[in-house]
């Protein structure tokens, strides 16, 4: 079994179980206690899990991202809401990236009826747009992450690199002020990362359950993108004339949400839906 693989299974145990013993795990996964231990401190430098004494505990803020087909359907209006303001931020005929994700996927439908180029590794968004007379569509290439309709690799991120695109929508599987912007898979990071080197602007589109919370893998610092496009706070309104906020947390003071206030007091600067 592969590192990366058993590193998420041991966080579903944790967050099942919120703590876990070696010896248990030894015994679980068939490795030596040595492997055990080398997984749990590589979960630990990651800001996931505390070591303890014989085994190790779950720290609060991390989240084990669901597979793609609940997803889906979390949050749904949460995620509409978005992918219509992140609509508005794409010009006529723009040149568009859109990562891997279910928010990305319902801002391709805001897309599919325009003139606007919209390249992509996801094949659920390439399905989506494929019967499209106005959108034009480019499929990078790359190998299919099994589990998902997403397209990895070091061809993916060459082919990625010959593009200079507009705008790019990234997801993430959770945004934290230590860890920054994540994903639950470590083959996703550098294409996101080659994403973000090929856009004029770059966006990170998220709905609240993501914020304050981090995944397995760290892709970008909180100011390596333009602006986190989540849904508006309590007492924040949200849309195209809402209060967005400013780095140094201005517009979000108050706001009702202690984790988006922290993070932008840590450099995120926000655009609420």
């Amino acid at each position: 079994m592969l590192g990366e693989v058993r590193q998420r299974q041991l966080l579903d145990l944790l967050m099942r179980h919120k703590s876990v013993r070696v010896r248990d795990l030894t015994a679980a996964f068939g490795v030596s206690e040595e492997t055990i231990r080398r997984d749990l401190k590589k979960l630990e430098a990651d800001g996931l899990v505390r070591r303890t004494h014989g085994g190790a505990i779950l720290l609060e803020d991390v989240h084990v991202v669901p597979p793609p087909q609940v997803r889906a359907r979390q949050n749904l209006d949460a995620k509409r809401r978005i992918a219509e303001r992140a609509a508005a931020l794409v010009p006529e005929r723009a040149t568009v990236m859109l990562d891997n994700g279910s928010t990305t996927l319902e801002i391709a439908r805001r897309l599919a009826d325009r003139p606007v180029t919209v390249v992509t590794n996801d094949l659920a968004i390439a399905m989506e747009l494929s019967g499209s007379w106005q959108a034009q569509l480019i499929v990078l290439g790359g190998v299919q992450q099994k589990g998902t309709l997403t397209l990895v690799g070091p061809e993916c991120e060459e082919t990625i690199r010959r593009y200079h695109v507009d705008v790019v929508f990234l997801g993430a599987g959770g945004i934290s002020v230590r860890q920054g912007l994540t994903t639950a898979s470590s083959a996703e990071g550098p294409v996101k990362r080659a994403m973000m080197a090929a856009g004029e602007r770059v966006y990170c589109v998220a709905d609240r359950s993501k914020i304050g919370r981090a995944a397995l893998v760290s892709y970008a610092r909180l100011d390596e993108v333009d602006a986190i496009l989540t849904d508006a706070p309590p007492n924040v309104p949200g849309g195209p004339g809402g209060a967005d906020s400013a780095p140094g947390g201005e517009g979000v003071r108050d706001s009702g949400d202690p984790d988006v206030e922290m993070l932008a007091r840590n450099g995120a600067r926000f655009l609420f839906a």
